[in-house]
C-alpha cells in the first residue's frame, strides 16, 4: 500500500516542477524578448532623429 502512495507523490512533484519550468520559460521569453524589442525601438528612434 505504501509504494503507490510514494509513486503518486513523485508524479505530483514532477507535475509541479514542469509547471514551474513552464513559468520560468515564459518569464524568460517575455523579459528577454521585450528587452531586445525595446533595444531595437530605441535604436530606430535615434536613427529617425538623425535622419
Amino acid at each position: 500500500m505504501r509504494a503507490p502512495d510514494v509513486k503518486n507523490k513523485e508524479v505530483q512533484v514532477n507535475h509541479e516542477e514542469i509547471n514551474s519550468l513552464k513559468g520560468t520559460l515564459f518569464s524568460t521569453v517575455v523579459f528577454v524578448g521585450g528587452g531586445i524589442l525595446f533595444f531595437i525601438i530605441v535604436l530606430f528612434y535615434f536613427y529617425m532623429i538623425r535622419v
